[in-house]
C-alpha cells in the first residue's frame, strides 16, 4: 500500500492550504498519522493542531464536520517530550484541499509547528464521492 507524507512548518495561528487534489474528484486520500511538534529549544514549546477541508477556527471543535484530524504534543523542560496525542476520523476521506493550522502552548507568541501527515491513496466509486464531498462541507455552508 503507498503512502504519500506531507511535512512542513507553520507559524502559530498561520491557516497553511495544502493542496492535494488531483483533478480527479474519485481519487481521495485517507489520513493515517498525523503528528505535531513544537520547537524543543523554545520554553512555549507546547503545540497543538488541526486537519481541515477547509479553512476553521484554530481552535479544535470536533463538532465541526470540516475538522478531521487532531494533534498535539507537549514537552517538560528542554527536550522532554510526553507521548503525542491524536486523534483522526476514521470515516473521512479528502478529496479535494486539505488545511493545517494551529497554536504554540499557553505563552503565546510566534511559534514554529512541525507537522508530518501520512495519508493513503483510496478510490471512490460515485455514490461515495458525492458522500465525502458533503462531508467535507461545514453544515452551515449548504
Amino acid at each position: 500500500m503507498a503512502i504519500h507524507t506531507l511535512r512542513g512548518q507553520i507559524s502559530e495561528g498561520e491557516v497553511k492550504r495544502l493542496i492535494i487534489a488531483d483533478g480527479m474528484l474519485n481519487h481521495g486520500y485517507r489520513i493515517t498519522r498525523f503528528v505535531v511538534s513544537g520547537d524543543p529549544s523554545s520554553a512555549a514549546n507546547d503545540v497543538y493542531a488541526q486537519l481541515s477541508t477547509g479553512e476553521t477556527e484554530n481552535k479544535w471543535n470536533w463538532a465541526d464536520n470540516r475538522q478531521i484530524a487532531w494533534a498535539s504534543t507537549n514537552m517538560f523542560n528542554v527536550g522532554g517530550a510526553m507521548a503525542p496525542f491524536t486523534v483522526i476520523d476514521p470515516e473521512h476521506i479528502v478529496i479535494q484541499d486539505l488545511f493545517i493550522n494551529g497554536n504554540v502552548g499557553a505563552a503565546g507568541g510566534s511559534g514554529i509547528i512541525n507537522y508530518l501527515i501520512e495519508m493513503t491513496p483510496v478510490t471512490l466509486t460515485d455514490e461515495e464521492t458525492v458522500i465525502q464531498l458533503i462531508k467535507e462541507r461545514s453544515q452551515d455552508d449548504i
